[in-house]
């Protein structure tokens, strides 16, 4: 029911014109609208529901008759009339390789790809994504068993709905700490994932990432993920040196592009990485960007429609 009335929202916005005015906006003020995307894949999953396949392919033909879609590298250059657009994923999950590489081969666009080298290396998703994994397929006797100290709430039932509220107070419990404590916090869980058969979400590996930088552009999202705003400066500067030596000595590959985890991060962070060469400086922020800058805005895509996912590619939902 939700999902409808969300659906009727946008129809009513379309009847409005809203979509012909954020075009409009868009090609007067010379903007570039940068996308953020994550997952692209069949498979619902109640804590992140990817973007399904039909619903992405439909938005690569809604931008294609609206926008010139570029890389980053390509932005300074493009001559076109076109407003440009720019698509970025985050995290390097393997549904990239799966589903969203052959629809962006179908149209012949190009990509922007953020990797975390931690997770590439280890095969396994960031902390929160592993929790989520975990609670989705375990029973509620096994998530019984997390005993974190000062965390008093309990699973409520086996159904996805009490899941996700339980997820979701875990996940903020977790983040809210000092990255160590929350460290030695996990040890504790990661055990009981470890001893489950509880499904991971998949990750791309070396040689996967290798053959799609042939096509798309290869940037990074930190080595570790953590929110940069809150980490020392010393936290800062090690994790990405390990990024730049991880794409000279692993990939082979020119570290340009750097997108902050959880688009955390402080002015100074954005000073270093651009003593350090990087050209692409991507935040989220729910924000349009503009040609001369080395610091990108992203709106973030996550429509379960293809007319609110069209609206999401327009700024519809701009931070005011």
């Amino acid at each position: 029911m939700k999902e409808h009335l969300k659906t009727g929202y946008y129809f009513l916005q379309k009847a409005l014109r809203r979509d012909r005015a954020l075009l409009e906006k868009i090609r007067r003020e010379q903007l570039v609208t940068v996308l953020n995307l994550h997952q692209v894949s069949p498979h619902e999953n109640p804590f992140w529901s990817p973007l399904k396949p039909e619903i992405f392919d439909d938005l690569l033909y809604f931008l294609k008759d609206h926008f010139e879609i570029v890389s980053f590298g390509e932005i300074r250059s493009a001559k076109t009339e076109k407003p440009l657009a720019v698509l970025s994923f985050d995290d390097g999950y393997y549904n990239f390789y799966e589903f969203a590489a052959p629809l962006l081969k179908k149209h012949a666009l190009r990509a922007n790809m953020n990797i975390i080298p931690s997770c590439v290396e280890t095969g396994a998703p960031m902390w929160n994504i592993r929790l989520y994994d975990f609670l989705n397929s375990a029973p509620k006797t096994l998530i019984d068993a997390i005993d974190l100290p000062g965390f008093d709430y309990r699973l409520t039932g086996e159904n996805s709905a009490a899941k996700v509220q339980y997820g979701l107070k875990i996940s903020r419990f977790l983040k809210n700490r000092p990255r160590k404590e929350r460290e030695e916090l996990w040890q504790g869980i990661e055990k009981l994932i470890n001893d489950s058969d509880a499904p991971a979400t998949r990750m791309m590996n070396r040689e996967e990432i290798r053959e799609i930088a042939q096509i798309h552009e290869i940037g990074v999202h930190s080595f570790s993920h953590e929110s940069m705003e809150f980490e020392p400066d010393e936290f800062f500067e090690d994790d990405f040196e390990k990024c730049a030596d991880y794409f000279e000595n692993k990939l082979g590959l020119p570290l340009e592009t750097y997108a902050f985890p959880n688009g955390s991060y402080r002015d100074a962070q954005i000073e270093a990485l651009r003593a350090k060469g990087i050209r692409h400086i991507l935040l989220v922020g729910e924000d349009y960007a503009r040609r001369g800058a080395d610091v990108f805005p992203r709106f973030t895509i996550y429509g379960a429609s293809k007319i609110e996912t069209r609206f999401q590619a327009l700024g519809f939902n701009k931070k005011l």
